[in-house]
């Protein structure tokens, strides 16, 4: 499929999708009082699979072995983030699994800068700083970050998720987006439904809100959050999707103001504002992006081992 998009768009299309799949942690809280959650995983992204694949059916016969291939290691790597992530939100409030997995704001480029073995531009530093400081204000609103084991599985959550920014990367970039985007969803659920088997007793939802949960995790976060990201993610780094992360808490806020009646804080604001700024601040620098590794040449430092030559 050919998209006529370009960066803005692009980077629209993954916060967009990310904000959608914030919703999640509100959801997730309510269809896991009765579901374990492997087998919530498996059935959201189940019924999401089915319903996208019945919409665009012609994209399914046009998938490569290739293209398997990445949906594969793409859905291996989701299940282990939403794995630890919903096994983490069981004892862990949901504002501070917000907070922890807004750390992919700076493991994105970390991993990246190892991979690629090139040091991230100051931009790129500075905007993921302010970012990581918006969520710490945006979600923590008088709590504390400690080292619980769910606090643990959700920083784990974090990485695996950080992993799958670069694969989707290299995927949308060289493969058809739409496939991608529905054969992920497919896999996950596999991945998932093969460790309820295992690990969980089969437990389906017990009233209408239960239902009613899972329904919206299929359509409004599996649905369209998993499917728009690779569509959007073709045309911005991988850093800039690490960095438009941070609409996932900030969405998880703003559900927790609208649904559970949460006031607007000082730190609400003062945090949400911060994430505007670290979104927004690259497209008022209008001037060539200075790396790191320039720095450090231009003062004649020795380099890094990161600012070698490319793999």
């Amino acid at each position: 499929m050919n998209f006529k998009m370009n960066e803005r768009k692009g980077e629209f299309i993954v916060g967009l999708a990310l904000a959608l799949r914030g919703s999640s942690l509100l959801f997730g809280k309510i269809a896991l009082r009765t579901m374990g959650p492997f087998l919530l995983m498996g059935t959201r992204f189940i019924i999401a699979f089915v319903l996208i694949g019945l919409i665009f059916h012609k994209q399914l016969v046009k998938v490569t072995r290739t293209e398997l291939w990445h949906c594969t290691l793409l859905g291996f790597f989701f299940f282990l983030s939403m794995a630890f992530e919903l096994n983490g939100l069981k004892t862990t409030p949901s504002s501070v699994t917000a907070f922890l997995e807004g750390s992919v704001v700076v493991t994105v480029p970390v991993i990246t800068c190892i991979v690629t073995r090139k040091l991230p531009t100051r931009m790129v530093v500075l905007t993921s700083i302010i970012a990581l400081l918006g969520v710490g204000f945006l979600t923590l609103k008088g709590g504390r970050i400690g080292f619980t084991t769910g606090e643990l599985l959700i920083l784990t959550s974090a990485m695996w998720y950080s992993i799958t920014v670069l694969i989707t990367d290299k995927a949308a970039k060289n493969d058809d987006p739409m496939v991608i985007a529905i054969y992920q969803l497919l896999f996950i659920s596999l991945f998932a439904f093969a460790g309820a088997f295992i690990w969980e007793d089969i437990r389906l939802p017990q009233n209408t809100t239960e239902w009613s949960a899972i329904l919206a995790l299929a359509l409004i976060c599996s649905g369209l959050g998993f499917t728009l990201q690779p569509l959007g993610q073709k045309y911005i780094t991988p850093e800039r999707a690490g960095l438009l992360s941070v609409f996932n808490p900030l969405s998880a806020s703003t559900l927790g103001i609208i649904f559970l009646g949460e006031k607007i804080t000082w730190s609400i604001f003062v945090g949400s504002l911060l994430i505007i700024i670290s979104i927004f601040l690259p497209s008022f620098i209008n001037k060539k992006p200075t790396t790191l590794d320039e720095n450090i040449s231009e003062t004649n430092l020795p380099k890094s081992d990161c600012s070698n030559t490319e793999p």
